[in-house]
């Protein structure tokens, strides 16, 4: 595909000691640095207890405890005297929403994200400075010399692709993982969470209330601000998402992409807003023109390709005027990562782990896997494969498109330190699958709207479901060999 530099940064930023002149941008100045913002980005001060400002908010941060969004000032708890990771635990990881967070307090410059980088940051040390993608860091025509093609064409982006583990298309310029912080004097990452084994629930059931409250607290504001348009599908993310909703469902809208890849999602949606009386609308895909499809890929800093890449223009069509709510990385809840026979004390290598998300095999690749091990050595072998899906698979292809088509309210209600923390609390057997879904689903549904379970989630439910899996394979044989990655290394 034809590299161009994007005509737009519409919803990016960049942070640096000394940002260009933008006449479509705002400026923020911290101590040492400047934040070039571009709308509909937002910016919040933030805060604590004697009205000192300790750092600043970007994007769309949702305080689910106090039931409210913040707008210019949020307003934290005390720092004095405290623990600075103590602080930014409780009073910036209990947000939700999608948000960066830069701290600018006294002994500490730091870069943090929300719990899934649902807001993600690239950031190039040589430089000493940050942004949204990796376009933003590089001139024209360094962006050409500095771009890795064996690695982009060895993980085939455009079809479908992804960097994994920090890494990006361009030498010298890295991801920021979810989890991680970014010193802003120094550019090193420090892992903030977790510091060591999550403690297992006493009472699963409870931990599955949690998740379903903490969905529904994240919602309600927004809800009265705007307004929802909730996604809809066949699958396990979106029920739970309705069931959450069944308090506001009449004052929402549900909408689904319709097409004929997604002919599951559009005939299971469709029953639900019958049998539920959802306000529900279809809505059509609009193709992109090749020079539109440049210009998307551009701006994700080319890392991402896949089906959006021709189809993004959709995103506009989705939630004009509300909050767009998904269900990324309800997965973490799912053993994504796990295989039958695994336990808590399976040998996860490189080689191993790297096979698992279904990528073709690249040395940089297994490398930068390799350092992320070691980084969580001594955890039980299943908290270590969820944190790989967290980290290494959900905080870049999960969210590596959103600064090429921003929606401007998007909400993901599962990306929640609350929610993952009760996640990864339940007992393995809660998390593991059971053909389609598991038992942590299936009782947050249970627990938000029962009725919801009669309609089989993931599937027909019938002798359609075979005849979908031989289309699907026969389509796309590449898909195929990706699972038997997956599966058996």
């Amino acid at each position: 595909m034809k590299h161009v530099y994007p005509t737009t940064w519409r919803g990016q930023f960049l942070i640096a000691e000394s940002v260009p002149d933008a006449p479509d941008a705002w400026r923020h100045r911290l101590r040492k640095l400047e934040i070039l913002g571009f709308d509909p980005l937002q910016k919040i001060l933030v805060r604590d207890a004697a009205g000192q400002c300790v750092g600043t908010l970007l994007g769309a941060p949702v305080d689910a405890r106090a039931g409210r969004l913040p707008e210019d000032i949020y307003q934290a708890g005390s720092v004095a005297g405290e623990d600075i990771d103590a602080f930014v635990e409780r009073e910036i990881m209990s947000l939700t929403g999608s948000w960066l967070f830069l701290l600018d307090a006294p002994g500490a410059r730091r870069l943090y994200m929300d719990a899934a980088g649902s807001l993600p940051a690239v950031y190039r040390p040589e430089t000493r400075s940050v942004a949204a993608t990796s376009l933003l860091l590089l001139e024209p025509g360094e962006e050409r010399a500095r771009f890795r093609q064996d690695l982009y064409d060895t993980l085939d982006i455009l079809r479908d692709g992804w960097f994994p583990a920090g890494l990006t298309a361009h030498e010298g310029v890295f991801r920021l993982m979810p989890n991680h912080y970014l010193d802003l004097d120094d550019f090193t990452t420090h892992r903030h969470w977790p510091q060591g084994e999550i403690a297992p629930t006493g009472d699963p059931h409870a931990a599955c209330g949690r998740i379903l409250e903490c969905m529904r607290a994240t919602m309600r504001p927004c809800l009265a601000r705007e307004g929802l348009s909730i996604t809809l599908t066949a699958g396990n993310e979106t029920r739970m998402l309705l069931a959450a909703a069944r308090p506001f469902h009449e004052k929402a809208e549900f909408v689904t992409v319709d097409s004929h890849e997604a002919r599951l999602d559009r005939v299971r949606a469709g029953e639900l807003a019958r049998r539920f009386g959802l306000n529900h609308r279809l809505v059509p895909i609009e193709q992109a023109s090749a020079e539109q499809a440049c210009e998307w890929h551009a701006r994700t800093g080319y890392c991402a390709g896949g089906p959006h890449l021709k189809t993004h223009p959709t995103a506009a069509r989705l939630a004009p005027d509300t909050w767009l709510v998904g269900g990324v990385s309800g997965e973490v809840g799912r053993g994504f990562f796990w295989r039958e026979s695994d336990d808590d004390d399976t040998e996860i290598t490189p080689e191993g782990l790297w096979a698992r998300m279904g990528l073709p095999s690249h040395p940089d690749g297994i490398e930068a896997v390799a350092d992320w091990l070691e980084e969580v050595r001594g955890l039980p072998s299943l908290l270590k494969l969820d944190l790989a899906y967290l980290e290494l698979r959900v905080g870049s292809w999960g969210f590596d498109t959103v600064y090429a088509s921003p929606v401007r309210r998007p909400l993901q209600p599962l990306v929640s330190r609350a929610v993952y923390s009760a996640m990864l609390s339940l007992p393995h057997d809660w998390r593991r699958m059971q053909g389609h879904s598991n038992r942590m689903v299936q009782e947050v549904i249970r627990q938000g709207w029962p009725d919801l379970l009669d309609l089989p989630i993931g599937c027909y439910g019938d002798w359609r479901d075979k005849t979908r899996l031989v289309a699907r394979a026969l389509k796309n044989p590449h898909l195929v060999l990706k699972v038997l990655r997956k599966r058996f290394g």
